[in-house]
């Protein structure tokens, strides 16, 4: 097996090699380039398309009877709950709950299904929101956040537990999931503003689409992995299927269910946000109005809110979690006790929401707790002093990169004939993923090549691919660093949470300000995006190495270097390799994305797509290209799963 594998190696190496000095001497030649203005065929036949869709929006079939009320409905839902915590009614000064009204039933709400310390730090973070200066705009991606989870969960949680009930349903689901997974979240946008408007109702539904694959994923593996003795006994008493699911099986699986409304909470707000490029309201406005003109303090003020409200909403939803696990331990003493502090509870939350209906200073937040210009300055002045002072250090990495790396490898892949390109990626699919894969991705490079829009893959696939080195090498150091070291590892959590709870769209604003509209700012981005869900899957990987192991090498004179590179990196190689396949997948998603910092490629197009109708057809094409490129990514990166198994055996 060693020897095979080593074949392949020394194989794709002779590819690489040969592309490479090909590449070299046809530079420029049959590149398919093409300037932002000029469509291809399919390009044009989309653009087409979408001109057709917009014209018959008020008389065709789909729209007047489903794509229509659809859209009604959900955009009156969001309203509503708009209406009752950030937008006034008609005539009036405040939403039907003033600030403190809201504020306080957030707290208590937090209580009734968690604990009091995260119902107090949860209305401090909401607090800290409103002396940004933003309590309306963050009460607006709450409530557009809270929509979209019920919708989200409507759907669902009935599919979940279909799906862990039943292998055949599963099957059907699974090639959804995926692709939902490896579907850059950019790529919704378009099409949906398209058929759903620019607006509140496009937004949700964008992010219902992001958010239920992950509900379906957790609640699918809560039944599964339920264990079968309780299940065999209530059907051997004479127990129905849906006696056996309501009173056996759900309450069961009720805290990774609860996790599942955790996850999806954190989905939905983090596609919220981005939402803001198809109209949704909240906290993504102003940072996009930030990143347009490239104002860093207005920028980071609404940044900083987005992560206060996403902390929020991860630390209440996780510590129901928790609460489930205790509740069942609790003395008769203390459920009591906590009766009477929900009463208490309920009592203040009336007598807050009755004053900020008839009192002025709890309806509206006050002016004199807003302290958002100050920090909007102090956050310029960090960032006119860091370009000012360490521009040897921003503009000199960047340039570096680039030169050295990014140059180069976008020379082979775009800048060398097509097809030179599609025969080398072609070729190292077959040898590192297998016949199948390589005939695979032969295919789908073929469908890119069609779309017309080649050179802007290629362009986007060489950051990707950059940003996906630098990530794996950044995981695998601080992951083996984590997964040998439980101090290391509680040092990085907090670091590790907040990576993996804030949006990606918040980090486009210091990363704009530190590195400017290039395409080394997208490839930053993408690392700082990834590189904590590859460091956790390689340290999980790490610390789950036999300790007899380490300790016979310890024991025959190993150093510590050897130990990590000659017994854990060969022993964890299946959760490096894993680690490598999901950083590509959140490098490639945050890179589209950074399309926004005039890094080119294709998120630019689809970008520019939304913003002018003359390009819809690009950036329409441009989302089936990222598509196409997402797919070709995750299954090269998988490599041979079957014979990986049998060696495992």
């Amino acid at each position: 097996m060693r020897a095979a594998l080593r074949l392949r190696w020394v194989q794709a190496l002779i590819v690489l090699v040969t592309w490479i000095v090909l590449a070299t001497l046809l530079k420029g030649v049959q590149t398919q380039e093409l300037s932002t203005a000029t469509d291809s065929p399919f390009t044009a036949m989309m653009r087409d398309i979408a001109a057709s869709i917009r014209g018959n929006r008020t008389e065709s079939f789909l729209f007047v009877y489903v794509f229509n009320p659809i859209r009604t409905f959900i955009a009156g839902f969001i309203e509503f709950i708009m209406g009752v915590i950030s937008v006034p009614a008609e005539g009036n000064l405040i939403p039907l709950l003033g600030w403190f009204g809201t504020w306080v039933l957030i707290g208590f709400i937090v209580y009734a299904t968690s604990n009091l310390r995260t119902a107090v730090f949860s209305m401090f973070m909401l607090l800290l929101c409103g002396m940004l200066g933003m309590w309306l705009i963050t009460m607006d991606t709450l409530a557009m956040t809270i929509g979209a989870v019920v919708l989200s969960l409507i759907v669902a949680l009935p599919l979940g537990v279909w799906a862990g009930l039943s292998d055949r349903v599963m099957s059907v689901l699974r090639p959804w999931l995926d692709l939902a997974q490896v579907l850059p979240t950019l790529v919704y946008l378009a099409p949906l503003a398209l058929v759903f408007l620019i607006g509140i109702a496009s937004a949700t539904i964008a992010t219902m689409i992001y958010s239920i694959p992950i509900c379906i994923r957790i609640t699918a593996h809560a039944i599964k992995s339920l264990k079968q003795g309780p299940i065999e006994a209530a059907v051997s008493s004479g127990s129905t299927r849906w006696q056996v699911l309501t009173k056996v099986q759900l309450p069961m699986a009720k805290r990774t269910i609860i996790l599942a409304v955790n996850q999806t909470t954190l989905a939905a707000l983090s596609f919220v946000v981005i939402a803001a490029l198809i109209g949704a309201p909240g906290l993504g406005k102003p940072v996009v109005e930030a990143l347009t003109i490239r104002n860093v303090g207005d920028g980071v003020v609404a940044g900083l809110a987005v992560v206060f409200l996403a902390i929020m909403l991860d630390r209440s939803t996780t510590a129901a979690v928790m609460r489930e696990e205790q509740g069942f331990a609790a003395s008769d003493e203390q459920k009591a006790r906590r009766r009477i502090g929900l009463a208490i509870g309920a009592v203040i939350t009336v007598v807050a929401i009755y004053l900020s209906r008839y009192v002025l200073w709890f309806a509206v937040f006050p002016e004199q707790l807003n302290f958002g210009e100050q920090v909007g300055a102090v956050a310029d002045a960090i960032e006119e002093w860091i370009t000012s002072n360490l521009d040897f250090l921003t503009v000199g990495i960047s340039q570096w990169l680039t030169v050295w790396g990014l140059n180069p490898l976008e020379g082979v892949l775009a800048n060398s004939p097509w097809w030179l390109t599609l025969i080398a990626i072609t070729l190292l699919a077959f040898i590192l993923a297998g016949r199948t894969v390589g005939i695979l991705v032969f295919f789908l490079l073929a469908l890119v090549m069609a779309t017309g829009l080649w050179y802007d893959t290629m362009v986007t696939l060489a950051m990707t691919l950059i940003a996906t080195a630098f990530v794996v090498l950044l995981g695998i150091i601080l992951g083996v660093w984590a997964g040998r070291s439980e101090r290391v590892e509680r040092v990085f959590k907090p670091f590790l949470d907040a990576g993996q709870t804030m949006p990606a769209f918040v980090y486009l604003v210091p990363v704009l300000a530190l590195f400017g509209p290039t395409r080394f700012a997208a490839i930053v981005l993408g690392v700082v995006y990834a590189a904590p869900v590859v460091i956790r899957i390689v340290a999980d990987g790490v610390r789950g190495v036999p300790k007899e192991s380490v300790e016979a090498a310890i024991s025959t004179g190993s150093t510590t270097m050897q130990v990590i590179t000659k017994v854990q990196l060969p022993a964890s190689r299946r959760s490096i390799l894993l680690g490598a396949n999901q950083g590509l997948i959140f490098v490639l998603a945050v890179v589209v994305i950074g399309g926004f910092v005039g890094a080119g490629g294709l998120g630019y197009l689809v970008i520019v797509g939304q913003s002018k109708p003359e390009l819809a057809g690009k950036g329409l094409a441009a989302g089936i290209a990222i598509v196409l490129l997402g797919i070709i990514l995750d299954r090269i990166a998988q490599g041979r799963p079957q014979k990986q198994a049998s060696i495992g055996h």
